[in-house]
């Protein structure tokens, strides 16, 4: 700040003693060494940069863009292909449904399922899992994981990275529901599964796709109209 006033002082004087030649020299010396103390300051921590969250604003992102179909078909080892849903979800960017593919079966195919398995399961055309993506806040890993500790569920890493697990008694099973904080788009992923799947490896199999497969371009803001984002491939 003292080096600025005396650039300023120093500027006066020779606007005043210059004419307008002068003064038109003397404030672009001014904006240049203002420029330059910025830069520093930027460069040494004096000035904090502006952090945003990976989907600023609150907006909303559009299913077909965060999940791809085709891609999720082949990690969950589908035989037919999924579809996507849309779900609401006040706290998530996005919260899309991955929809068992194929013919539902009639009343006398279902029977016959109860009758081999003991329960229907996962039918054609029900929910395998739900991908919410939380998006607007801005997290890190750290404190994902003193979270995780407070809120008393279970730290998990068989799918290969690390998760936060909450059991959720549904009938006599109990049944995961992942979390977990994901380094490439700094996001807080949730997947669950659908209300007829207590299948833990299946719902395993559903996290580690969003994991794999959601990456930044999954969850970039586009303006309306624009081509949904390409398959992340690798993803997180």
């Amino acid at each position: 700040m003292r080096s600025m006033i005396a650039i300023l002082v120093g500027t006066g004087l020779a606007l005043s003693a210059c004419g307008k030649g002068g003064e038109n020299a003397g404030a672009e010396e001014v904006r240049k060494q203002a420029e330059a103390e910025q830069k520093a300051k930027e460069a040494s921590g004096g000035v904090a940069k502006k952090i945003t969250p990976p989907v600023p604003g609150r907006a909303t992102l559009p299913c077909d863009q965060v999940i791809n179909a085709e891609l999720f078909t082949q990690a969950l080892g589908e035989p037919t292909p999924v579809t996507v849903e849309t779900k609401k979800d006040p706290d998530a960017a996005a919260s899309c449904s991955i929809m068992r593919g194929g013919k539902r079966p009639n009343e006398a195919e279902q029977k016959a399922l109860l009758k081999k398995n003991g329960r229907l399961g996962v039918m054609n055309g029900d929910e395998i899992c739900n991908v919410s993506t939380f998006c607007w806040t801005i997290e890190d890993a750290d404190r994902f994981r003193r979270k995780c500790a407070d809120d008393k569920e279970k730290d998990d890493d068989t799918q290969g990275f690390y998760s936060c697990v909450l059991i959720v008694a549904t009938g006599a099973d109990d049944v995961k529901r992942f979390r977990f904080y994901d380094d490439d788009t700094k996001c807080i992923i949730q997947v669950r599964g659908g209300p007829s799947n207590v299948d833990n490896d299946l719902i395993g199999k559903c996290a580690k796709a969003a994991h794999d497969l959601i990456g930044p371009a999954q969850i970039a803001v586009k303006p309306a109209g624009s081509a949904p984002a390409a398959p992340a491939g690798s993803g997180s």
